[in-house]
């Protein structure tokens, strides 16, 4: 697996695929092309640095190209540090049906597991995306409600769905996300 961190070195590489994926996917990201494009490669170079809490943007690599990326989010107030939120997963066209998005996935989980604390792991992602929704699934992941008209791109309106993976065990009556938090 190629899969690592990516850091200072690779802000060319991930804007190129970040640009790329705005550009061909927009209705899967909260970010626009025009607000990404501005940035300099010092602003990307120190978003993509991995981070003493543990937020990261992990890469996976064909050879010495770029094929995807998958940020991984640690907060820090008290009352979220238990949780991290993956975001602004991409596989590049060329690159799909390769198991990228799985593998970036499965390393996204383990570096999780990782940090001291965490116990569950939380993304969104758009409604109509079965593709993704498919992959967060097999990988164990429970939707626990649609957000209608969280984004809004272009004057129309797109619904995003929200997945919760527990990392500890939990005691649930039904299995599904929403006795999780209920539990609580």
């Amino acid at each position: 697996m190629n899969v690592r961190m990516l850091d200072a070195t690779d802000a060319q590489a991930y804007q190129a695929l970040r640009l790329l994926a705005l550009r061909e996917s927009p209705a899967a990201f909260s970010s626009s092309h025009a607000e990404e494009a501005g940035r300099s490669l010092q602003q990307v170079a120190a978003r993509i640095t991995p981070a003493a809490d543990g937020s990261c943007v992990l890469g996976r690599f064909e050879q010495d190209q770029l094929a995807g990326s998958l940020a991984l989010r640690h907060p820090q107030r008290a009352k979220l540090r238990h949780g991290v939120e993956l975001a602004g997963m991409y596989v590049a066209a060329s690159f799909r049906r390769r198991d990228i998005g799985s593998e970036l996935l499965q390393a996204a989980i383990v570096h999780a597991r990782s940090l001291a604390g965490v116990r569950r792991i939380a993304l969104g992602v758009n409604d109509t995306n079965a593709a993704a929704k498919a992959l967060y699934r097999s990988a164990g992941f429970v939707s626990y409600g649609v957000e209608p008209q969280a984004l809004q791109i272009d004057g129309r309106f797109h619904d995003v769905e929200h997945y919760v993976l527990p990392l500890q065990p939990i005691r649930v009556t039904r299995g599904d996300a929403q006795d999780f938090f209920r539990a609580r």
